[in-house]
């Protein structure tokens, strides 16, 4: 009983960072499609590999856009890599604001690409935040689960 209040509340949170928030979009909805019985932390692990990827991203992107001379090609190939897997995973505004940093490399303005980079990295903490408490919740309904299978 538990499990399945825990499994309607995590699918209405989906349902506001989706339609209400516009933080996730269908996208989300194909990666939790691929969960199933013979792979029921399938989520976790991609949030967990997302969450990895995009720190050493933002990381590598720190380094290069306080850099005095940026080198827009690293930046851009980085800004690449962190649009796919944010959009892979159904980052709907971290992937929007990927498009507009690239942009702004492409434009080579700095100031812009520091102005954009700084809410790329505020839309990746809210994304990262409403990523574990999916990961949460995901871990409370696979132990009800299995609480419900023992005999």
């Amino acid at each position: 009983m538990v499990g399945t209040t825990l499994s309607q509340q995590l699918k209405n949170y989906i349902q506001t960072l989706q339609h209400d928030q516009g933080i996730l979009d269908h996208h989300f909805d194909h990666v939790k499609a691929l969960q199933n019985e013979e792979n029921p932390q399938f989520v976790m692990e991609v949030i967990s590999m997302f969450s990895h990827d995009a720190e050493t991203g933002i990381a590598q992107l720190t380094t290069f856009l306080n850099s005095d001379v940026v080198d827009y090609g690293k930046v851009i190939s980085f800004v690449h890599q962190l649009k796919g897997s944010s959009s892979s995973i159904g980052g709907q505004r971290m992937a929007l604001a990927c498009r507009e940093l690239r942009h702004a490399c492409d434009n080579r303005d700095k100031e812009r690409c520091l102005e954009i980079f700084e809410r790329l990295k505020q839309e990746y903490y809210t994304l990262r935040e409403c990523l574990s408490v999916i990961s949460q919740m995901e871990r409370a309904i696979m132990a009800n689960e299995s609480r419900r299978r023992q005999p």
